[in-house]
């Protein structure tokens, strides 16, 4: 079996829980949550239930007024009408440091949550909501029930987030699922970058014909996330991945239909036309709509990875690192001007051939590296290393993350597949004090992959300690019944009733396995 498959037994040694049971020695901890709380204090036994349906009051300690409101709300949603009631009161519970901490007991006397903030009471209920279970010994779901516990938690890193493409084969359904998921698993931001699919008023002709990213749409998924805690953040290729595809696939969502917009880009059309004034009038108006139509959110990302070099003979008669700049810092400033910072990806502001970089991710030359002294220091630079080659990799200190946060940009870290590194990367960035945490995902939104990714990185963007005190890295050592166990709750949330919206794969065996003869 898989390492992650291990038994529970486990989960004592991760989390250094306290825990008394009067039971089963072949799982004596019985949990099914993700990511786990920090070792601070949780204590359970799932052997001494305690209520958890109409008869039960929860007592909500938070000052912000709407987290009654809200937690009443869900808890409807969730539980029709055998939900707990939740009223406001005191609940004498210790909090650890930060505005997104919480606490909850549940025990004889009642479940108690307590919180300094509406995100708080949020992760609180999305931890309860892992943990109950329906009444046992029934036909059909009549209340439920929690074990007797008491965790106090708070995250590891305030900025976690998820970064999702809305490739043209990712319908919306899965997209929607992916934000609630982040939800339940506590991230708390989700980068969206449409991949040809953002239906632009301003300018119809950007985008794929089927494009799903319609305002109507993004504004449903942002309110969503609101309500869920997770902020939505746009994304917009603005200098490389000008086609919104992957290169190896050469489709360009604008050029193969549309060759009429070519002067927009460089020849080839891998990059924007950094020259040509209607490319700025046009980037700059997308800013602005995307901004209006994610609700004005604090961050966008502009992209600008692996670009190429200079092709338009216009580009090529400017100093190319002066260009680049110029371009970047523009939009920059013209999206901070409308309150939202710009984050672009790390790999153009590193020399390939700097020896210093070598084992990491870069794709610049000479030139465009001194970007990294003269971009403006507030732009956010999301350093992805995905240890290619070498997958199992665990690596402790990332000296492309310390370069840039030496130069003075806020910086985060950003992995995709490599498992081994997301924890020791998270670790990273709190021990130098960067600025958050991206889990990438790519066109692997599906499968195992999916479920590594989530489950991996919500554990490292939140703390959850090593698997042992050895090095070990990885996630909450769970079955996978952890995982789907949230994913299927997210399926409840939406009342999908659709065979591909369940699970973390579209269809059990491949279609074409029952049509080939």
């Amino acid at each position: 079996m898989r390492n992650y498959r291990k038994t529970v037994i486990a989960v004592l040694a991760v989390v250094a829980v306290a825990a008394s049971y009067a039971g089963n020695t072949a799982n004596p901890d019985a949990i099914e949550l993700a990511p786990l709380p920090m070792p601070v204090e949780m204590t359970r036994d799932i052997d001494t239930p305690v209520p958890f349906d109409a008869t039960t009051t929860v007592t909500v300690d938070c000052p912000d007024a709407a987290a009654v409101g809200w937690l009443a709300t869900h808890f409807k949603e969730w539980y029709g009408d055998q939900a707990p009631k939740a009223v406001a009161g005191t609940a004498s519970l210790a909090l650890k440091a930060g505005d997104e901490a919480y606490a909850v007991s549940a025990d004889a006397s009642g479940v108690k949550i307590a919180a300094r903030s509406l995100a708080g009471v949020r992760w609180a209920a999305y931890s309860l909501r892992q943990i109950t279970i329906a009444k046992r010994g029934t036909f059909r779901t009549a209340g439920r029930i929690l074990p007797t516990l008491k965790i106090s938690d708070a995250p590891h890193l305030s900025f976690r987030c998820i970064h999702l493409c809305w490739i043209p084969e990712v319908r919306k359904e899965q997209i929607e699922r992916a934000i609630r998921l982040a939800a339940l698993m506590k991230f708390n931001y989700v980068i969206l970058e449409p991949w040809g699919m953002y239906k632009s008023e301003k300018h119809p002709w950007w985008s794929w014909p089927e494009a799903k990213m319609t305002k109507a749409e993004v504004r449903r998924l942002v309110a969503i996330g609101k309500d869920l805690g997770v902020t939505l953040i746009p994304q917009i290729a603005a200098y490389g991945h000008a086609g919104a595809a992957r290169s190896c696939t050469v489709k360009h969502c604008v050029l193969d239909l549309q060759p009429e917009y070519e002067p927009l880009y460089e020849p080839g059309g891998w990059n924007w036309c950094l020259t040509n004034p209607e490319t700025q009038r046009v980037l700059r108006e997308l800013i602005v709509e995307m901004l209006d139509d994610f609700g004005n959110p604090p961050y966008i990302h502009l992209g600008c990875d692996e670009a190429q070099p200079p092709s338009c003979p216009d580009c090529r008669k400017r100093p190319y690192g002066e260009l680049v700049c110029e371009h970047i810092a523009g939009l920059a400033t013209f999206a901070k001007e409308r309150g939202a910072r710009a984050m672009i990806w790390h790999d153009m502001l590193l020399d390939r051939g700097d020896e210093r970089w070598k084992g990491f991710v870069r794709c610049g030359s000479k030139i465009t590296a001194t970007l990294a002294d003269t971009l403006p220091k507030d732009v956010i630079i999301c350093d992805w290393q995905y240890s290619y080659g070498n997958m199992k990799e665990v690596r402790k200190e990332w000296p492309t993350i310390r370069y840039f946060k030496e130069k003075g940009f806020p910086v985060a870290g950003c992995p995709w597949l490599n498992f081994n590194a997301m924890k020791p990367m998270a670790d990273f960035v709190a021990e130098i004090g960067a600025f958050g945490y991206i889990q990438t995902t790519w066109h692997h939104l599906r499968g195992y992959d999916w479920v590594k990714m989530y489950r991996y990185g919500s554990s490292a963007a939140w703390g959850t300690p090593l698997r042992d005190g050895q090095g070990g890295h990885g996630p909450t050592p769970q079955y996978d019944t952890e995982f789907g166990n949230a994913l299927r709750m997210v399926g409840h949330d939406m009342k999908v009733t659709d065979y591909r919206d369940t699970g973390h794969v579209d269809y059990q065996m491949p279609p074409s396995w029952w049509m080939d003869n």
